[in-house]
C-alpha cells in the first residue's frame, strides 16, 4: 500500500508539472494557446491537460493524457491499448469515446490526442515502426498495410475492439500521437526549469514546487480553466518573476560542520565533512591533514568555480551551508568581486549579498598601538604581518597570545573593529557586511604597503558573512593571505593559503 500511493504522488507531481510545462505557453506569443485547462471536464477521458489555440490559427487543440510510471518493468503495446479490465473502458475506448465526444461539440475543430509516458512501446509489437518521429502520429504505413499484414492486422484488432466503421476510425487514428520514452522525473524538472529561465522566472528548485503547488491549487479549487490573465496574477502572487537585478543563479552547498536542508535545493555541492576531525554528527576544525587546505579544498574548490563558470553564465551565487570561517573565506575569495560574482548567504534568517548598498554608519577603529595604521610593533622585521578582526566578540588578546607562539618573524600587528558594540548582532544587514568588508580591505592595503609585507596572517571573529564578504574583496591585498583557523582560545592553525 506505501508503495501504491508514493507511486501516486508521483504520478500526481508528474502530471501537474507537466501542465504547468503546457501553461507557461500562455506567456509565449508565437504559440498563439488562449486557454489551459486542467482535468477538464469536457475533454472526457483525456483530460489530464488541454490546450485551446486563438480563433484563426491552424493549430490543432489539443487533449494530453499522462500516465507516469515509477519504474521501466512495463510497456504499451497493442494488448495493453485494448486490454479492458472488468467494469472499465480500455486505453484506446477511453481515447476513442473523447474523440467522438469532441467531434461532436465542435465538429470542425482540429484536435489531437496526446497519450504522454515514460514508458515506451513493446519492442516486438510491429506497430512499435508506424509512429511518426516528427509529431508521434501514425505514419502511412498503419493506414496503407494490406488487411493481411502484421500492421495490417494489428490496426485490425484495434478497430474491432472500437466497433468503428472505416471511415470514422481512420479519422479517429489520424488525430493519435503517443508520445511514449518521454522524459523522466529529473528531464522533465530540467525541460520546465529550461522554459521558466527562457520566461524571466525563477527556475530553481523551490519554484518548480511551487509551481506543482499551484496546480494542486487550481484543481483543489476547481479553477480548471487558466488564462494568459490568471497565469500572470499566479505568478505574481507567488514572486515567481526573476528580480530585474536577478541575474541567474546556482546554488551551492558548503559543508565542513554537520549535513543540514534549505529552503532551495542545491546545484552543487562541497562537502568537506570527511577532511575534518571531529564527531560525525558536528567536525571540528582541524584537518586530519593540514597540508588538504591547498592541496586538496581549494583545488576542488577553483575547480567548482571554473565548472560554473564554464556551464552557465550565472554570477550570481546563493551560497548554504554550515561551515567554518576559514571555508568561507576562500569560498568568497574563490567567488570574488574581481570576477564579477555576487554572492548570497543566510544570516540572521535573511539573505544578505555582496551587492547590497554599503552601509554609511559603520566604521572600523584600531585598538592596536596608539591606533595608527602601521599597527604595534611585534618583532620589527621581516616581510609578514598580522591582522585581527573583531566582530562577533574581541579577539586582541587571543591574537597576541597566538603570536606569543610562533617561531618566525612578524613585523607587526594591525587589530581593528567596527565602531560599535560587538557581538552576534553587530552586522545588523547585508550593507553593514559589505561596509566591513570595504572598510577592511581599505586598511589592509595600507597596513601591508607600510609595512612592505609579502604574507599576510588573517584573524577574524565574526559571523559567516563577514568572513565570505571580505575574502570576496580580497584581491590584490597582499602577494599570500594565510587564514588562520581558530583551534580554541588563543591558539590559531594556519588553513588556506590564499595568493
Amino acid at each position: 500500500m506505501a508503495h501504491q500511493v508514493a507511486a501516486r504522488l508521483a504520478g500526481d507531481e508528474y502530471q501537474h508539472l507537466y501542465a504547468w510545462y503546457l501553461a507557461l505557453q500562455l506567456k509565449m506569443p508565437g504559440r498563439n494557446v488562449r486557454l489551459v485547462t486542467v482535468e477538464d471536464a469536457l475533454a472526457g477521458s483525456v483530460d489530464d491537460v488541454t490546450v485551446r489555440h486563438e480563433p484563426g490559427t491552424r493549430i490543432p487543440d489539443r487533449c494530453y493524457q499522462v500516465k507516469y510510471h515509477v519504474d521501466q518493468r512495463g510497456d504499451y503495446s497493442t494488448e495493453s491499448l485494448i486490454e479492458r479490465k472488468p467494469g472499465s473502458s480500455s486505453l484506446l475506448e477511453k481515447f476513442w469515446k473523447t474523440w467522438k465526444l469532441l467531434t461532436r461539440q465542435e465538429p470542425e475543430r482540429p484536435i489531437e490526442l496526446y497519450l504522454v509516458s515514460n514508458w515506451t512501446w513493446k519492442s516486438d509489437d510491429k506497430l512499435r515502426s508506424c509512429f511518426a518521429g516528427r509529431d508521434s502520429g501514425l505514419t502511412t504505413a498503419f493506414f496503407d498495410a494490406t488487411p493481411r499484414s502484421a500492421i495490417g492486422r494489428l490496426r485490425q484488432r484495434w478497430q474491432d475492439a472500437l466497433g468503428a466503421d472505416e471511415q470514422a476510425f481512420a479519422d479517429f487514428a489520424r488525430c493519435l500521437r503517443f508520445n511514449l520514452g518521454f522524459d523522466s522525473g529529473v528531464q522533465l524538472e530540467e525541460r520546465v526549469c529550461e522554459r521558466m529561465d527562457n520566461l524571466g522566472l525563477q527556475s530553481d528548485a523551490a519554484a518548480l514546487k511551487i509551481a506543482v503547488g499551484i496546480v494542486r491549487d487550481w484543481i483543489r479549487a476547481g479553477t480548471q480553466q487558466v488564462t494568459r490573465e490568471d497565469l500572470e496574477r499566479v505568478l505574481t502572487q507567488h514572486d515567481l518573476y526573476r528580480p530585474p537585478d536577478g541575474a541567474r543563479c546556482v546554488t551551492v552547498y558548503l559543508t565542513t560542520i554537520k549535513e543540514q536542508t534549505f529552503e532551495i535545493e542545491p546545484d552543487y555541492i562541497i562537502d568537506w565533512r570527511d577532511q575534518f576531525v571531529g564527531r560525525p554528527t558536528k567536525k571540528g576544525h582541524a584537518l586530519h591533514d593540514p597540508a588538504a587546505w591547498n592541496a586538496v579544498l581549494l583545488p576542488e574548490l577553483e575547480a567548482l568555480e571554473a565548472r560554473i563558470n564554464r556551464e552557465t553564465t550565472c554570477r550570481l551565487i546563493r551560497a548554504r551551508g554550515s561551515a567554518r570561517l576559514s571555508a568561507w573565506f576562500a569560498f568568497g575569495f574563490t567567488f570574488s568581486d574581481v570576477a564579477r560574482y555576487t554572492i548570497e548567504v543566510e544570516q540572521q534568517g535573511k539573505l544578505w549579498r555582496t551587492d547590497a548598498d554599503k552601509s554609511a554608519n559603520l566604521r572600523l577603529t584600531i585598538t592596536s598601538g596608539d591606533g595608527a595604521i602601521s599597527g604595534e610593533v611585534v618583532d620589527g622585521e621581516g616581510a609578514t604581518v598580522a591582522v585581527g578582526i573583531s566582530v562577533a566578540g574581541s579577539l586582541d588578546a587571543d591574537v597576541h597570545t597566538s603570536l606569543g607562539k610562533r617561531t618566525d618573524a612578524v613585523a607587526a600587528l594591525l587589530l581593528l573593529r567596527p565602531d560599535r558594540e560587538l557581538g552576534e548582532t553587530c552586522l545588523m544587514s547585508g550593507g553593514d557586511a559589505v561596509a566591513l568588508a570595504v572598510e577592511v580591505k581599505r586598511h589592509l592595503l595600507a597596513f601591508v604597503k607600510h609595512w612592505s609585507a609579502h604574507r599576510l596572517l588573517l584573524f577574524y571573529y565574526g559571523p559567516l558573512s563577514g568572513a565570505c564578504f571580505i575574502g570576496h574583496r580580497m584581491n590584490a591585498v597582499c602577494e599570500e593571505i594565510q587564514i588562520m583557523e581558530r583551534q580554541q582560545p588563543g591558539e590559531y592553525a594556519p588553513s588556506f593559503l590564499l595568493s
